[in-house]
């Protein structure tokens, strides 16, 4: 009776420690898709939407913080190549079979397209601007066909350099496409029926750098990754050239931006992912990925998911998940924050505040800043101590009776 309180100490400790191991122990969790998802658009709300480039195509719509598929959205048996997401929350879908290419409009929180919209044959890329604007890229042609907001038919066709990649639209409604055979990123101003300018991205030789990832910042700043040299090239708003050039290493395919102007970077040969903070020069930290990554996109509480494409069968790519936590962990160096991909984690992730601004992490923006995954293990060192002080305390109370007992039998004797 004595000692209840010390055990009752040590369960305490051992709580404490199971509760918190799950949150030391999961930096990333897999999504389960059977099909070849190889474009991904998450919404304001979290829910990730899956292009399938498989056989049946469709669009696999995965609830905020799932790792399963609610339902999918018919493309009419068609493949997925491209995906949008508009600032009302309509979904634009790419598809493509054989001759046939169209663009699906499914609005918000609806299970099916209420219109499609032609367009040329072949594999799309699209992005969407704030008034509904929806740009598709047309690789075969070297063009971009422009569908104006609420459209039932492309409004116009722009021409852009050889192999158009990629397209991002700015907060202002500018259109940045990126030519990964001319090696050149493409502007064209809101409304225009032609590019306003072209700024090269080639090397000394004369050849291309192969741009092909583009990211819009909050600023208005645009991100391409440009796989030959394995830089990211920023470009400031309004500019004619290259500002500055970030090293990244693996030959980086895509690039995202979280709200706060982080950069998350896929290398394909490398398989990793990176981040760079805001307005840095260099990678700050980067995380093993599971098979060689491809496309990926920032979820609002701070996670990412990237996708792995598939090699060979369906079911054979990844999908994963990196939590807000090992995100925020490898934007201040942290080694301890780049394990292998854990498949099946369940572990919850962090708050969206945490993971947007690493700044607000205890201990952060001070010489002796430790990495967010320092504080995520804290509870486990606090279990581990009070277990101990509870066993010291135990032993301690045996000894000191044995000790009378002792004395009281040497008294006895006397």
């Amino acid at each position: 009776m004595k000692y209840r309180w010390a055990s009752a100490t040590a369960t305490v400790g051992a709580i404490l420690g199971l509760a918190a191991a799950p949150a030391v122990a999961a930096p990333d969790e897999a999504i389960y898709i059977y099909g070849t998802p190889v474009r991904v658009a998450i919404a304001a709300d979290g829910t990730a939407y899956l292009g399938n480039y498989g056989q049946g195509g469709g669009v696999f719509v995965v609830p905020s913080g799932g790792t399963r598929a609610s339902h999918t959205i018919s493309t009419g048996g068609h493949r997925t190549t491209g995906l949008a997401l508009g600032a009302d929350g309509a979904l634009y879908v790419a598809t493509a079979d054989g001759t046939q290419s169209a663009v699906a409009v499914v609005p918000a929180g609806d299970a099916a397209a209420a219109r499609t919209v032609s367009v040329p044959p072949g594999l799309h890329p699209l992005a969407a601007g704030p008034d509904g604007t929806v740009y598709v890229a047309n690789p075969g042609g070297d063009t971009v066909s422009v569908i104006a907001p609420n459209g039932t038919a492309v409004d116009r066709t722009i021409k852009v350099g050889a192999g158009p990649a990629e397209i991002a639209v700015t907060k202002d409604g500018t259109a940045f496409v990126t030519s990964q055979t001319a090696g050149t990123v493409s502007v064209i101003p809101p409304g225009a029926d032609t590019v306003s300018k072209t700024i090269e991205l080639v090397s000394d030789t004369g050849t291309s750098q192969e741009p092909h990832g583009i990211a819009a910042g909050p600023d208005g700043t645009v991100y391409v990754a440009t796989i030959k040299p394995s830089e990211i090239a920023v470009i400031k708003p309004g500019a004619d050239t290259v500002a500055e050039r970030i090293f990244v290493g693996g030959g980086p395919q895509d690039v995202a931006t979280a709200p706060d102007g982080t950069l998350y970077v896929t290398s394909l040969l490398t398989r990793k992912l990176s981040v760079i903070r805001p307005h840095a020069k260099d990678v700050a930290g980067s995380i093993p990925t599971d098979g060689g990554p491809g496309h990926l996109a920032v979820a609002p509480d701070g996670s990412a998911i990237v996708i792995s494409p598939a090699t060979s069968l369906p079911g054979d790519g990844a999908v994963v998940r990196y939590f807000a936590a090992a995100l925020a962990a490898a934007s201040l160096g942290s080694t301890a924050a780049t394990p292998a991909a854990s498949v099946g984690s369940t572990a919850a992730p962090p708050s969206a505040a945490a993971a947007s601004n690493p700044g607000t992490q205890p201990g952060a923006g001070t010489p002796s800043a430790l990495p967010a995954s320092f504080w995520y293990a804290v509870p486990v060192w606090a279990a581990a101590a009070v277990v101990a002080l509870a066993v010291w305390i135990l032993v301690k109370g045996r000894r000191r009776r044995a000790g009378l007992a002792g004395a009281a039998k040497r008294g006895s004797a006397l």
